[in-house]
């Protein structure tokens, strides 16, 4: 069989074969690359774009909003602009915020009210426990704020509840959490269910101590593509199927070559 499969044919349909599975096997390299998505990281974006808020989100509606996306080789940051009314006598704090540089503190939020529904903002961030309450406290004695204003911002989706920390003091920003315990009791106004975190400066910045959000782009977890990975596992087995219909169609031919002596 060795003296058989050493001939020029068979050598030539080999080399055939060996092209045929290397082409294969980059194939399913190239799938393998395509199944594991990586996490979303804080890199910078590479443009951003505004839009109008009405446009991209409906009030009491499922959130679906996706503030980064593809388009080409750009990684695009899509914010909001809309015009709000800020309710700063029932503004809140959320704890164990952190900004990009590492600093910890607390998120200040404001219920406001755009033309169409009641949308909670996060509005500056504050550094330091005391330095929260007095500028809550500020914040609260404000009464001139701008009718309608406008504003631009990032739409984040609602967090998860949990038990609240004190007065005006919780842990998560929970929209669902917030409209039973902050607005009015009764109330049925209608209510975006992601709130919007203003990156620039802004009315409370003026405060002492308000300083800027500063976020990156939202983290998730790694995902499998697994049609991806039912694509690199098939062309995988044709790789090895290249191979073994060589050795097979060799073994064939051997055993006819055999009987034909025997026959003779």
């Amino acid at each position: 069989m060795l003296k058989l499969a050493l001939t020029a044919r068979w050598i030539a349909a080999l080399v055939l074969c060996l092209l045929l599975a290397v082409a294969f096997a980059l194939l399913a390299q190239w799938q393998i690359n395509r199944t594991f998505i990586e996490s979303a990281s804080n890199e910078a974006w590479s443009e951003v774009k505004v839009v109008d808020l009405e446009a991209v989100a409906t009030p009491n509606s499922p959130f679906t909003f996706n503030e980064i996306s593809l388009e080409g080789e750009k990684t695009v940051l899509t914010k909001v602009r809309t015009k709000i009314t800020f309710n700063p006598s029932r503004a809140l704090l959320i704890a164990d915020r952190i900004q990009l540089n590492g600093d910890t503190g607390y998120w200040v939020v404001v219920p406001t009210r755009t033309e169409q529904a009641e949308l909670f903002v996060a509005a500056g961030f504050i550094q330091g426990e005391d330095k929260a309450i007095e500028a809550l406290v500020e914040i609260k004695q404000l009464f001139t704020v701008q009718a309608f204003m406008p504003i631009e911002g990032r739409l984040l989706p609602s967090e998860a509840p949990t038990q609240s920390l004190g007065k005006d003091l919780y842990s998560t920003l929970s929209v669902p959490q917030l409209i039973n315990n902050v607005l009015d009791e009764g109330s049925e106004s209608a209510t975006y269910t992601g709130f919007l975190a203003l990156t620039d400066q802004n009315v409370f910045s003026q405060i002492d101590g308000v300083q800027e959000l500063t976020i990156g782009m939202p983290k998730t977890d790694s995902e499998v593509n697994w049609l991806s990975a039912f694509y690199a596992i098939e062309w995988t087995v044709f790789a090895g199927f290249a191979v073994f219909m060589w050795w097979r169609l060799l073994a064939d031919a051997y055993k006819k070559q055999q009987a034909a002596l025997l026959a003779e």
